[in-house]
């Protein structure tokens, strides 16, 4: 997939809406939904199967006095570049240095100074399954033809169900290195010591507090944390393309 996107400060995007839509060939109403971030960018406003039409958005957009972004499939994150956190070792108070081991064993030490960037969100993923009921009810039809020997009738309901799983994640970045992601659920909390709480959610929420302590020149931004500003992000995309996303804001706030 190839994904425009436009970068645009806090307020500006009321002023985009109407050459967006020129360029993108959709309502003004459409256009303002993609640019009315608070926040300000970046947003994605369209997607292609191929590079050359993602090539004429691009040039429409920018003869509307709009800069484009355009993210190709080559510079889209996935976990195998990712230094997946399993285990980690806050040295916040005596020395610089955050100690990481993945999933794998491997051990990655980053000096909180090379820091730049802290990204929190959270990845949904549903999962949808048939189920399938039975209950007895009382049939007053049977009941009469059966001399009152039988006075329920067996009922049966199929119905599709759908459950989401919840993935909150926060991913470091510094330069040279690759990006250390933190999964909630997927993390061994025995380091806090004594600050170990009873919760994933209450030691998650610390160890971000405590990332952040280390590292206090670090931008952090937790806008794919929460529905909404995921959907302002991702435009026409949706959740399943987070990836997307975390890459585009990466990319922005880091430049």
């Amino acid at each position: 997939m190839y994904v425009i996107a436009i970068h645009f400060a806090p307020g500006a995007g009321e002023a985009l809406a109407a050459p967006l839509a020129e360029a993108l060939g959709c309502t003004l109403y459409e256009a303002r939904a993609r640019v009315g971030d608070p926040q300000g960018g970046p947003a994605i406003v369209a997607h292609y199967g191929e590079i050359e039409p993602a090539w004429a958005c691009a040039g429409r957009l920018r003869a509307n006095g709009i800069a484009p972004l355009l993210i190709t499939p080559e510079d889209v994150e996935s976990n195998a570049v990712r230094f997946q956190v399993r285990g980690f070792t806050l040295d916040t108070l005596n020395g610089q240095t955050l100690t990481v081991v993945s999933r794998r064993g491997e051990t990655a030490e980053v000096p909180y100074r090379e820091l730049d960037l802290f990204l929190r969100g959270t990845r949904l993923e549903e999962r949808t399954e048939v189920k399938t009921t039975e209950q007895r009810k009382f049939s007053a039809g049977r009941a009469i033809l059966s001399g009152g020997l039988m006075l329920t009738k067996k009922t049966r309901t199929v119905e599709q169900v759908t459950t989401e799983d919840r993935d909150d994640f926060v991913q470091l970045y510094s330069d040279g290195r690759p990006p250390l992601v933190f999964h909630a659920s997927g993390l061994n909390y025995q380091s806090l010591g004594t600050a170990l709480q009873p919760s994933v959610a209450a030691n998650f929420a610390q160890l971000i507090a405590r990332l952040r302590q280390g590292a206090p020149q670090a931008l952090y931004d937790e806008r794919l944390a929460n529905r909404a500003g995921r959907a302002r992000v991702l435009g026409p995309l949706k959740d399943r393309h987070l990836d997307i996303a975390v890459s585009l804001l990466a990319r922005v706030l880091r430049s």
